[in-house]
């Protein structure tokens, strides 16, 4: 009876020295005196436009000065715990200034201080927002500090910063499909085919070098293999219809014919309605207008360079104001001409061809509103052009 007893009140003691220093190991967190992250940068009440020549280029660097936490720790966990707590974790939240963080965007999670967005990765952050594109919005931002996932301890939270940003409609890149052919730069080789643009999911185009008469063209869907496959059946150098190849296993389609005369065409493939046309692509370029050096003389217009088939550049000084220009094929002819349609802006837009001088006249394409030194792009497979500051 008394080992038993014994034993009962030496199990008790262990018992109470072991509750006893636990209790004074543990930390605790006091968040009424814990301090929130600081937005370093950007500066508060910051406007952007945002532009898709600039995708690739960093939007703004966010800094935060870090989260500092009160421990009030027991007896000798200093000693034992010598890096304390972890470091915290830190959340970029973004929203709406309507919506003000009832449903925030988080665009990263990092123990660092600092984080680097750009242009092209924050522009469709706003689209999957559901923001229209072409219109400032207010947007808000801030950093929640998180010092643990499995606490119970409240986040903190940084000031809210605010900025304006318009985003950009950001271009679709849909899958291309190839151009091959003894009339092509690639020959039969299916491994080297051309990729054309796709303007959407059926539609294709491109401008390339055909070697004339005698010569022959067909279209893949991927590289190094011989189908999906477009021929023809009766098609012609300028137009026909297309016929689809689903598998090796179907018959192989004529090929289609090339042009009569050697030289660079816009090939368009339209793989839903099956057909295609083959047009001569302008092989020169001039830059004239009220806007341009030149004015609007047209034996004196200036040349653009060709970087390849159907693509041309210029660098110039642009007047800005309620200026204009257009671009001719030949010096003094007016026709073939490129202008614009209606949505055509100073930073770009679409190409309006005119073939021949009985054609309607384009309108113009307007300036941009500062003076200054501009790159011209024209592409004539996309049928677009761009202005960016140079």
């Amino acid at each position: 009876m008394k080992k038993t007893l014994f034993f009962i009140i030496a199990l008790a003691g262990i018992t109470i020295f072991s509750s006893c220093k636990k209790d004074g190991l543990d930390p605790v967190l006091d968040m009424d005196k814990s301090t929130s992250p600081v937005i370093t940068s950007p500066a508060a009440n910051s406007t952007f436009v945002l532009q898709e020549a600039q995708k690739d280029e960093v939007f703004v660097n966010f800094t935060w000065n870090p989260a500092v936490y009160d421990v009030n720790a027991g007896r000798n966990w200093n000693l034992l715990n010598s890096t304390k707590i972890a470091p915290a974790t830190y959340t970029i939240q973004m929203d709406t200034e309507g919506d003000n963080f009832s449903s925030p965007i988080g665009l990263t999670a990092t123990t660092g201080t600092s984080f680097s967005i750009k242009v092209g990765e924050m522009n469709a952050k706003l689209l999957t927002m559901g923001l229209a594109t072409g219109e400032p919005h207010n947007l808000v931002f801030r950093i929640m500090a998180d010092v643990t996932n499995a606490s119970t301890y409240e986040n903190v939270y940084s000031e809210t910063l605010k900025m304006t940003v318009t985003p950009f409609e950001a271009e679709i890149n849909y899958p291309p499909i190839y151009l091959l052919g003894d009339a092509t730069d690639a020959g039969w080789n299916n491994g080297s085919a051309l990729p054309m643009h796709a303007f959407n999911e059926n539609e294709f185009a491109i401008v390339a070098n055909l070697a004339g008469e005698g010569k022959y063209l067909k279209f893949i869907q991927t590289l190094g293999a011989w189908a999906p496959q477009w021929g023809t059946d009766g098609g012609t150098g300028e137009a026909g219809p297309l016929v689809f190849r689903p598998t090796e296993d179907d018959p192989d389609p004529s090929a289609i014919p090339a042009p009569a005369l050697a030289g660079q065409y816009r090939i368009y493939a339209n793989i839903s309605t099956l057909t295609y046309t083959i047009t001569k692509a302008s092989e020169t370029l001039y830059l004239l207008g009220d806007g341009t050096p030149a004015g609007w003389d047209n034996a004196g217009a200036t040349p653009l360079t060709q970087v390849s088939p159907g693509l041309f550049e210029i660098t110039v000084q642009l007047a800005g104001g309620s200026t204009y220009f257009k671009f001719i094929e030949t010096l003094g002819q007016w026709a073939p001409q490129y202008g614009t349609d209606a949505a055509g802006t100073g930073d770009g837009g679409n190409l309006v061809l005119r073939p021949t001088e009985s054609e309607p006249d384009p309108p113009a394409i307007p300036v941009p509103a500062a003076a200054g030194l501009y790159k011209i792009t024209v592409d004539l497979a996309k049928m677009t052009y761009t202005v960016v500051p140079a």
